[in-house]
């Protein structure tokens, strides 16, 4: 009997500790007592309680991943196109004619920071978006792990002249 108590008090302890899951800014995931969880750990957690939040923080992640590459790529394109652009010798210059003599320019070729510029653009969007999803992931979870505060379970050592004991208080 008193390794069955045992057994049950790990049990209920452990219970009362379920990780309940909170959304930080940029994509971080925290536990309960505000330590950074990686995403290795949130999938494995999301992935033996539940599937269809996991899928949901896997979209998300895969956005926010898309929208960096889109980001950072538009980005990199704008700065070497206007860096090449600007080191670059254009055709100008004064040109002689029998009329006389005319100054010509040619425009720069701006078509890669056009093009940076557009996925820049489609970033936004896609950088918007993938925190939603996250934190539905993490709704999904924490509805599930059922945590509440009135629910917390309490165990105190209990002891007087002639007992020592446990009581879990529910």
């Amino acid at each position: 009997m008193r390794t069955r108590l045992t057994i049950l008090f790990f049990i209920l302890s452990a219970a009362g500790f379920a990780q309940q899951l909170t959304y930080g800014t940029a994509g971080t995931v925290y536990d309960a007592e505000g330590k950074k969880v990686k995403t290795n750990t949130v999938r494995a957690i999301l992935a033996d309680n539940s599937p269809e939040a996991l899928k949901l923080y896997n979209a998300g992640r895969s956005k926010k991943t898309f929208g960096n590459i889109l980001f950072y790529g538009g980005l990199g394109l704008i700065a070497a196109n206007v860096i090449s652009e600007m080191n670059s010798d254009i055709n100008d210059g004064l040109v002689v004619s029998g009329s006389g003599t005319t100054y010509t320019q040619e425009r720069a070729n701006m078509t890669m920071a056009v093009i940076g510029g557009a996925f820049l653009a489609a970033s936004i969007p896609i950088k918007i978006g993938y925190p939603k999803r996250i934190k539905k992931a993490l709704g999904i979870y924490n509805a599930k792990v059922a945590y509440n505060d009135d629910e917390k379970i309490q165990t105190v050592i209990v002891a007087s002249n002639n007992q020592v004991g446990l009581r879990v208080i529910f």
